[in-house]
């Protein structure tokens, strides 16, 4: 896998729903909040984009970084 990705864009926006999702939980650790954060999670794991990755793993570590760029380097395997 190269180091760029073009990831399709409502993939990085459920990416960056994930993120604000887990803010408002860790904000307000309530069922409500633990119950969206969930919800979008299984939406980001169900996303199609998956089917046809090789190394899921890896995908998922650069469309984290992509979709939350203040995210520190992590260096390749």
């Amino acid at each position: 896998m190269s180091d760029a990705v073009d990831f399709p864009a409502d993939l990085l926006e459920l990416q960056r729903r994930w993120y604000t999702a887990e803010a408002d939980w860790m904000a307000d650790p309530t069922e409500e909040q633990r119950a969206a954060f969930a919800a979008v999670g299984a939406e980001l794991y169900a996303h199609p984009y998956w089917v046809g990755v090789e190394n899921r793993h890896k995908a998922e570590m650069k469309l984290k970084q992509a979709a939350h760029p203040d995210i520190a380097q992590v260096p390749a395997a």
